[in-house]
């Protein structure tokens, strides 16, 4: 007999029983699919046999394809995308412009107006520049879709 192939990394395993045409095991991807139907056929199970015990290994079978899937669309995020949205030590946060009235609408970015000036409560904001196109200054604020705003004395 042949000398069996040497085990996958990354979450993936092999099936105990060989193919019938390579004679290898088949490869199956842990993904968060895989968590997914898991953890439905396990409720389905449980549901339709009486084994209330079962629900809650069901449940964390669940949960962990979420936290898969929430992974899996971080890795595929582009690097713009990510500094967009995930918050960064050391640089404001993102901010929506539903706190802002905004002044002078310049253009439309990602379905977002962006505008000359933004107004909240009293405060005066002037737009400096697209993040990662200009240097960020201290005292300015990220609204998105990616601006740099500066507080400008009235």
């Amino acid at each position: 007999m042949g000398k069996a192939p040497p085990l996958p990394t990354g979450g993936a395993f092999y099936f105990a029983a060989p193919h019938p045409v390579r004679g290898t095991g088949r490869l199956l991807d842990m993904n968060s699919r895989f968590f997914f139907i898991g953890g439905t056929v396990l409720t389905l199970f449980g549901l339709l046999s009486g084994h209330w015990l079962m629900l809650p290994i069901a449940f964390f079978v669940a949960f962990s394809g979420m936290i898969l899937a929430d992974r899996e669309q971080l890795s595929e995020m582009d690097a713009h995308t990510a500094a967009m949205l995930l918050a960064v030590p050391g640089r404001p946060p993102l901010l929506p412009l539903d706190h802002f009235t905004g002044r002078e609408l310049l253009f439309y970015r990602a379905g977002c107006p962006v505008y000359r000036q933004l107004l909240s409560q009293g405060r005066c904001w002037e737009l400096v520049g697209e993040q990662g196109k200009v240097e960020d200054e201290s005292g300015c604020i990220r609204v998105y879709p990616g601006y740099l705003y500066r507080r400008v004395q009235r």
